[in-house]
């Protein structure tokens, strides 16, 4: 079972928020720049599927003035809510008992915190009709911003189904598991976390920032299923060296958390250049690191096992991914990033290696260490990777 992870680039974005432009916050003042809004390409087929009934059917029983039983019991069928109750660990009955304490002003609720959801049912009502209304755009604005940043040279078809609830378990505002027969993802969305941060917003900003969270989540499920079948992302690439698991679990998850930054902040090297030097600095230590001469085998060991960490994506490798990722779009093309993506992690660095050295980008440069070793002849034939 897979927890989405909250990366750490929303936070950047956000914090940035307050020293940004005004003109670059309004929706549609200049045209976005972002990676993921360019052209979809056109041999990746990605479905995405919208459920809004647990979402609907919670709002529904929770503006009642009193609890219905027999709906809790219809709401427990519902895919979204036995997921969140398979994620609470706890039996259907504590699920039962927090709805009842919502409305009971005294009453606390011990894993799902209904109360809020209750309170402000009148701003989710509409909301809820506005992402309705809206359902196909939603879904198509997903599937093509999934597209966008996917490599061209195959057909990837993959389908994505998304459900929006309330009252997730946990801090998280997503989680995705397997579904039942196991042959696709689940998406369960909470709407009230996922929106926490776009209350001020208006109801077309709020769909749209819903719109790059399921973009995110259907692309990281068509990227995985386009290296799933490439020989240059199943094959450990000898000329890598001992950074290659640093380099392909940066070039793995930088793609996927450009869907982590609000569009507005793109270029990421102008809006978020501080971030973005932080980020990149930690990514060239670790290299250094790992390179350094005199360093001892258990060190080494010791590198290599936080690299395959997941809070090792989320506060490093996603982050500096991104700047990466976006330092190619924005220097060479997306046409070129995605060449890089399917040559994968080599020709993914050499590309913002390139970029960086062009005058006037702005980007911050890569670790000798990691110059070096992308200057050595690429190997002959890469080697299958163990596990």
């Amino acid at each position: 079972m897979k927890r989405a992870p909250a990366p750490v680039v929303l936070g950047l974005a956000l914090a940035a928020a307050a020293t940004a432009p005004a003109a670059a916050l309004l929706p549609g003042s200049p045209v976005s720049r972002a990676p993921y809004d360019g052209p979809p390409t056109q041999n990746v087929a990605v479905t995405v599927n919208l459920d809004l009934q647990a979402a609907r059917d919670l709002l529904a029983l929770l503006s009642a003035p009193q609890l219905d039983p027999e709906r809790v019991r219809a709401l427990e069928a519902l895919p979204a809510v036995q997921v969140a109750i398979r994620e609470s660990r706890r039996p259907a009955e504590v699920f039962e008992k927090d709805l009842a304490s919502a409305f009971d002003d005294k009453a606390r609720p011990t894993v799902f915190d209904f109360h809020r959801i209750r309170e402000e049912s009148s701003r989710w009502k509409p909301l809820l009709e506005t992402i309705a209304a809206r359902e196909a755009d939603l879904t198509k604005m997903a599937s093509d911003r999934a597209r966008a940043l996917m490599p061209g040279d195959r057909p990837i078809a993959v389908t994505e189904a998304i459900f929006l609830t309330f009252g997730l378990p946990g801090r998280a505002d997503h989680v995705a598991v397997p579904s039942p027969d196991g042959a696709n993802w689940y998406v369960v969305v909470d709407l009230a976390r996922a929106l926490a941060d776009e209350q001020g917003s208006a109801p077309s900003d709020q769909v749209k920032h819903l719109a790059r969270l399921m973009a995110g989540e259907a692309y990281q499920r068509a990227w995985a299923e386009y290296r799933a079948g490439s020989a240059a992302w199943q094959k450990r690439d000898a000329s890598l060296g001992q950074l290659e698991p640093l380099m392909r679990r940066v070039a793995e998850s930088g793609p996927i958390a450009l869907y982590s930054v609000d569009e507005n902040f793109f270029p990421l090297a102008e809006w978020l250049r501080q971030p973005m030097r932080t980020s990149i600095d930690d990514l060239n230590r670790y290299a250094d690191h790992l390179m350094a001469k005199g360093q001892d085998l258990d060190a080494r060991m010791e590198i290599a096992a936080e690299i395959q960490k997941p809070e090792f994506t989320s506060n490093l490798a996603g982050p500096a991914g991104a700047f990466l990722s976006d330092g190619i779009v924005q220097g060479l093309g997306l046409d070129a990033y995605r060449a890089a993506l399917a040559a994968g992690p080599r020709a993914f660095f050499e590309a913002y290696d390139r970029a960086s050295q062009k005058k006037g980008s702005g980007l911050i440069p890569l670790a000798k260490p990691i110059r070096e070793q992308l200057a050595a002849p690429p190997a002959a034939a890469a080697t299958p990777r163990k596990g």
